[in-house]
């Protein structure tokens, strides 16, 4: 998790600062809540130097690995592995703390594919270039490539490697929500009443609670995957 204060600034044309740091605050807190009611994980850890992160992470009954600067997501996730290896922990599930639809079904479909053998398991990002969940046996199976090109890397490094590769579809996992765009299918998700989701996120409530939900809502987005 980088510092929160500051998060989510492609979102910038639709959000002031103050309201952006609400629903970075708020999707966490979501992502949280799924992990911790996740019953086939034996444990939840935050990788931050944000106290209030720390501080979300606590309520929520998870370890924080803290972490003295900001090196980006590819450099936490390998200081996760690292921590995970001196613990004895044999396998490591990677979540981005923006995904604020998942839920702990959507956890456990990816924890399901785990053989115990070493293996990779990804599910992309909406437009397929993104890793938005890593599950590696061990947590040194393979190096650490978040970014545009992700996906891919993380699949060509396994075959490299000789490591079984699964791919798992999961659109609630897939949204990660940086853009208005993302914003916009976030909101929508949330009204159509054929998709939502048995309790409302903190994330919409959030929106709500900023009067945002509504004019969001009337924002032009696409189904399509973003470019």
């Amino acid at each position: 998790v980088k510092d929160l204060a500051g998060a989510k600034k492609r979102l910038s044309d639709v959000l002031s600062p103050d309201e952006r740091h609400a629903l970075a605050v708020a999707m966490l807190h979501d992502v949280l809540d799924a992990l911790a009611n996740t019953r086939a994980l034996d444990g939840v850890a935050v990788v931050t130097r944000d106290p209030e992160a720390e501080a979300l992470a606590a309520t929520t009954g998870a370890q924080v690995w803290r972490e003295e600067r900001n090196g980006g997501e590819s450099a936490a996730v390998e200081f996760a592995a690292r921590q995970c290896l001196e613990r004895g922990i044999p396998a490591m599930l990677v979540i981005p703390g923006d995904v604020p639809l998942v839920r702990p079904e959507d956890v456990q479909s990816v924890l399901a594919t785990d053989s115990g053998q070493p293996g990779l398991t990804l599910v992309s990002s909406r437009d397929g270039t993104g890793s938005n969940a890593v599950l590696r046996r061990p947590p040194d199976a393979i190096g650490s490539h978040f970014g545009m090109t992700s996906f891919r890397e993380h699949q060509d490094e396994a075959a490299a490697r000789g490591i079984p590769v699964k791919l798992v579809r999961n659109f609630r996992i897939e949204l990660d929500v940086d853009t208005p765009d993302d914003l916009g299918l976030f909101v929508a998700y949330e009204n159509v009443p054929s998709l939502r989701p048995r309790k409302t996120s903190r994330a919409y409530a959030a929106l709500e609670r900023l009067g945002l939900a509504r004019r969001l809502a009337e924002l032009p987005f696409s189904l399509r995957p973003k470019q």
